[in-house]
């Protein structure tokens, strides 16, 4: 946890405490540490090292000879602009793999035109009677609120058809908050959404976990639980906040290579398989919120031959309960067929494998 204190940048850092993770630390004495998980012989790195940006390339350097000494493949996921020079650097390639809405609290406003709609949410969700409020079960817990906030989990699973995700994806963790702040959106002390967030140590930030609600919300129940989150936080000290990062999104690459390797890279193993879905609508659910900037998060892997096994590493960390042997076999089925599905760029050819 004082590591995270020091260095926790990256916005889903808390969550390398959940315990699906193996911890390395520098064999020199770095002050930092790498969370990983191993799937198929690929060691995922959750995220940027947690460690001063001076230390990085060592630290990576480090524990790429780690992996190296075990067979693994070495890759980093979701790692920041600020990591991604350092790596690309040292070597790694990188695939832009979504982009995440930045917040600065203070700078806040939707006022104006542009914003008509999502005020006409809001003012819909007060008028139903709708409120929203901090929950703190460290002070105080509310075992009614908690049945319902389960419940809404319950929903939510089903829904999805397997577990909570994993890796760099929280949970409720109702019995054991930590640093978790919990949002309420209430109707007559009934919970008709709630949102978890987790602190980004190093920026004074709150990142957005996840979000559950019931599957016929009011209209604006979302809206109005994000917009006054916000409000509440601003009010704190906090100065920035995101809702984290919307996968695949590549609104703002304007390297047309880049988004070629995207395409063929992940989106034909989550929309050609249907495998976490609408993505695009959870770009636009974002935007209507003003972010004062948006971030890349970005892929990094240690050789120039992308394989499709790190694609079903990075599902199975994600939802090691809902991905199967199955799903590998139909990557490695559609990956063969994709130089005809999608012609290749020439400057590209040597970084797909097979060739």
């Amino acid at each position: 946890m004082e590591l995270l204190k020091r260095y926790g940048y990256q916005s889903q850092s808390y969550n390398i405490l959940r315990s699906d993770k193996s911890y390395f630390f520098s064999p020199s004495g770095i002050d930092g540490v790498i969370a990983y998980v191993v799937y198929v012989r690929v060691a995922l790195a959750a995220g940027d090292p947690v460690c001063a940006q001076s230390d990085l390339p060592t630290f990576v350097a480090e524990f790429k000879l780690f992996c190296r000494a075990h067979g693994w493949r070495c890759c980093f996921q979701a790692i920041t602009d600020r990591c991604k020079t350092d790596l690309e650097n040292m070597g790694f390639d990188i695939i832009k793999i979504g982009e995440e809405p930045i917040f600065e609290l203070a700078k806040l406003s939707w006022e104006g035109g542009k914003y008509g709609d999502l005020r006409k949410d809001i003012n819909s969700a007060r008028r139903h009677g709708l409120t929203v409020v901090e929950y703190c079960p460290l002070a105080g817990r509310r075992h009614d609120w908690e049945k319902q906030m389960e419940e809404l989990s319950a929903i939510w699973k089903e829904f999805k058809g397997s577990g909570e995700f994993s890796f760099l994806i929280g949970e409720p963790s109702l019995d054991a908050p930590g640093e978790r702040k919990y949002f309420l959106a209430l109707i007559n002390n009934q919970v008709e959404a709630f949102i978890v967030c987790a602190p980004i140590f190093a920026r004074n930030g709150i990142y957005f976990d996840l979000m559950r609600r019931r599957q016929k919300p009011l209209r604006g129940t979302s809206q109005l639980l994000i917009t006054e989150s916000f409000r509440l936080l601003k009010e704190q000290g906090y100065a920035m906040a995101t809702l984290g990062a919307a996968p695949l999104a590549s609104e703002h690459v304007d390297d047309p290579t880049q988004n070629h390797i995207i395409e063929m890279a992940l989106k034909f193993a989550f929309d050609r398989l249907g495998y976490f879905h609408r993505f695009k609508p959870t770009y636009r659910f974002k935007e209507q919120f003003a972010p004062t900037s948006w971030e890349g998060h970005y892929l990094a892997f240690g050789s120039h031959r992308f394989n499709p096994i790190i694609l079903y590493a990075l599902l199975k960390a994600y939802d090691p309960s809902g991905v199967t042997g199955k799903l590998l076999r139909q990557i490695q089925h559609a990956w063969r067929g994709i130089r005809t599905l999608n012609p290749v760029p020439g400057s590209l050819r040597h970084r797909l494998p097979g060739r």
